[in-house]
């Protein structure tokens, strides 16, 4: 008669789902209707799961089951086991509707499962309630065929909404290897108990037996698992996968109370290791940054050091109380750093460290007080800083600091504290936390200079594969436009430093050939240095374009860099060489045969007068000096594109000529000298072209002898550009200013 009672409700909760899908389903309201309907289904699990427990549980082996034998036990388990991760399933799928990975879950798992339910109903009623459910009633198990029923038909919903059943053969593969680690996140504690029984193998945990080494193992072993599973993978299936191996877990870890138990002050989960379960969850699905930096830094330190010395000594490896404690810790231990890892949370700085102190501060005086008052309703000792516990590890002092105590009554209640003991332990756990800051910070800086040094030589393989493609079977010494060999072309080259809204160069557009001399003029943080630093590779560009002799700056970097010789604002030299083993050195790099670089430096040698400190180190230069070797590495060999940055800086008047004649030298000889300078003087005496820039856009472009016919004077010219207001820098906002500038100021003068 019972029996079918247990199935009426669940046929009556499948047809009532039914009704509801079929009557108040709207489109527009999808995702309200499916978390009423997840929140429903967690209220009646919750009521289920913390009503009681399974006579399965109590099973020491199949030979002990209460069951008629041991394959309905064994159908019973894993049945309900399996239900268990379904509901987990069918509870976040609301919040996971979109990706495909949960989506095909509940269609190849929790919809069969839930099928299932019809053929091993009556074992699992037994399992829940033991045989006499079929001759009494039992509020427990009806509870369980109501959640049955809403389960299945829910499963049917989600399978109706999203299609078919259709599935590629890499889609089977990844749900086989997927199917296995979801399982193990939502095992009963008791199965292995179940499976294997207790047998007569006892092991004394304490002395670091060989199942306890090999539970420690794994707890290293498993988060790198679940790290390179998923650090591929996009931000919301790692989030899915992380929520549901928290909740799993949280779930597993709170199996063995009940609401009963849960009144009782002594039974609550307020050991650090405890709250690490409720944290990381709540911090996953609610964005709690402050709770889960304390979870970081305070309970993986304190999940390991548990695991080290666990509270119990003579204990079977395989009972439900041992397992619900590995499985505890270890989620305490990894999960957090996990998190992080895989991006969920930024890496942890120093701020986040005080405040995980302070919480820890709020958390340790809470522990305190509730110790000291629970300690009258029976033997409570949260976090172990009553016990002698932690003080045995540390020894006979820790012992003596211990029998200081502080005890005084309120009402009928007696308050003890261990001051100078708690005092100590407080600290102690400060000053290894901020260890543990320390490692942390080690370990991420390494994974980050790892990572970027993967995504570099991922970025050096796509630019070549790029670059083969584009230059069509040629040689990658080879120009990339051929159009270009005798020019310097910028084509919308714009740049953005990361720490500032204002563009530092903004669509510039350059074109010098060979044979000119072309003069860069503009005022201070105009944008000339960031221009040139981008022609020579020293930093990189926001978007655009910079093709040096035909070869793309970016895409050949190294051959662009082949054509330019660079001197600039400040000098950068190895100043514990000499002048001559300086210039081998950058001889070297550019490949220059001995032949050619011996005349060259024999030329710029006796041209600036150093061959009497040539072959004395460096550091014993004037700045002059100095400024001179660097532009004999500039030149040593023979750039297409020489480029100048304030060369002048620091030279007697003599070397400023003789720099003067060595770039029309140069410009004669067909190639480019691209020349940026203060002076508007020896820029209007020299160049034959100039470009004036101001907060990072081209403002004019002319050429100095047009000037010169029209009676405009360079200076006046260049006074004109820069005092002219109408034109702003370039911010990156909605609607930023992208108008073009005015037609008398970017029009050549020709």
């Amino acid at each position: 008669m019972f029996l079918s009672i247990y199935y009426l409700t669940f046929i009556l909760a499948s047809v009532g789902m039914f009704v509801i899908w079929r009557f108040l389903y709207k489109k527009k309201n999808e995702i309200r209707f499916f978390k009423m309907l997840s929140l429903s289904l967690a209220g009646i699990f919750c009521l289920w799961y913390y009503s009681g427990s399974e006579q399965i549980s109590q099973t020491v082996l199949f030979a002990n089951s209460p069951l008629p034998n041991g394959f309905l036990t064994f159908i019973s388990s894993f049945a309900i086991w399996f239900q268990f991760a379904s509901v987990l399933l069918l509870i976040i799928y609301p919040y996971f509707k979109d990706n495909k990975t949960i989506v095909h879950f509940i269609k190849f798992f929790a919809l069969p499962v839930s099928l299932l339910n019809l053929l091993t109903f009556v074992p699992q009623i037994w399992g829940i309630g033991g045989m006499g459910v079929t001759q009494h009633f039992d509020g427990r198990t009806l509870i369980y065929a109501l959640m049955l029923g809403v389960c299945l038909m829910y499963s049917f919903m989600i399978f109706w909404q999203n299609g078919k059943f259709s599935a590629t053969k890499q889609l089977w593969i990844s749900y086989a290897c997927l199917i296995v680690p979801m399982l193990f996140c939502t095992i009963p504690n008791y199965t292995f108990q179940l499976l294997f029984g207790y047998g007569n193998v006892t092991e004394t945990v304490k002395k670091l037996s060989p199942y306890h080494r090999f539970v420690l193992y794994l707890s290293v072993v498993i988060p790198f698992v679940i790290y390179f599973l998923l650090r591929n993978k996009s931000k919301d299936f790692i989030k899915l996968c992380l929520v549901y191996i928290a909740l799993g877990t949280m779930i597993i870890y709170t199996r063995s109370y009940t609401f009963e138990t849960l009144l009782h002050p002594t039974a609550w989960p307020l050991h650090l290791c405890n709250t690490a379960m409720f944290l990381v969850p709540l911090c996953l699905i609610f964005k709690m940054d402050k709770l889960f930096y304390f979870t970081l830094f305070i309970n993986v330190f304190g999940a390991f050091l548990a695991m080290i010395m666990p509270n119990y000594s003579d204990a079977y490896m395989l009972s439900s109380r041992i397992v619900n404690f590995w499985v505890n810790h270890y989620c305490a231990f990894f999960m957090p750093v996990l998190i992080v890892a895989l991006g969920v949370y930024k890496r942890p700085k120093l701020k986040d460290f005080k405040n995980a102190m302070i919480g820890f501060l709020m958390y340790f005086l809470l522990v305190l007080i509730v110790n000291a008052w629970f300690s009258n309703y029976g033997e409570v000792d949260f976090f172990f800083i009553n016990s002698d516990f932690i003080a045995d590890k540390l020894g006979q002092w820790a012992k003596d600091l211990r029998d200081v105590i502080l005890s005084f009554k309120i009402g009928n209640l007696t308050f003890t504290f261990y001051p100078l003991y708690q005092s100590l332990f407080f600290l102690v756990y400060c000053l290894m936390g901020l260890g543990v800051w320390f490692l942390f910070e080690q370990f991420f800086t390494i994974a980050d200079n790892h990572y970027d040094m993967l995504q570099r030589h991922k970025k050096i393989k796509q630019d070549q594969l790029a670059l083969m493609c584009q230059l069509n079977g040629r040689s990658e010494e080879e120009p990339m436009y051929e159009e270009n060999v005798n020019k310097l072309v910028i084509k919308d080259l714009t740049k953005r430093y990361s720490s500032s809204d204002v563009y530092a160069v903004y669509k510039a557009n350059l074109e010098v050939n060979g044979g000119e001399i072309f003069g860069f003029l503009g005022p201070n943080g105009a944008g000339k240095s960031t221009i040139i630093k981008s022609i020579v590779g020293i930093q990189p560009i926001t978007s655009g374009e910079i093709d040096v002799c035909g070869y793309d700056a970016e895409k050949q970097p190294v051959m662009a860099k082949r054509q330019i010789g660079f001197v600039p604002d400040h000098y950068a030299l190895y100043e514990k060489l000499t002048g001559r083993e300086y210039i081998n050195y950058i001889a070297d790099l550019y490949d220059v045969s001995l032949e050619d670089r011996n005349e060259r430096i024999k030329k710029y040698v006796d041209l600036f007068e150093l061959n009497g400190a040539f072959d004395n180190q460096m550091k014993t230069y004037s700045h002059g000096m100095k400024q001179k070797i660097t532009i004999i590495a500039a030149l040593v060999h023979n750039p297409k594109v020489w480029i100048l940055d304030e060369p002048l800086t620091g030279l007697d008047p003599t070397s400023i000529y003789q720099v003067k004649e060595c770039m029309k030298q140069h410009a004669k000889e067909g190639n480019i000298v691209f020349f940026s300078s203060h002076i508007i003087d020896v820029v209007e005496k020299i160049c034959d072209r100039i470009t004036i820039i101001k907060k990072g856009q081209i403002r004019a472009t002319a050429y100095v002898k047009d000037l010169e016919a029209k009676g405009i004077d360079l200076e006046e010219f260049y006074l004109d550009i820069i005092n002219n207001e109408d034109n702003d820098a370039i911010v990156v906002k909605t609607g930023e200013k992208e108008n073009a500038l005015p037609k008398t100021q970017t029009n050549e003068t020709k």
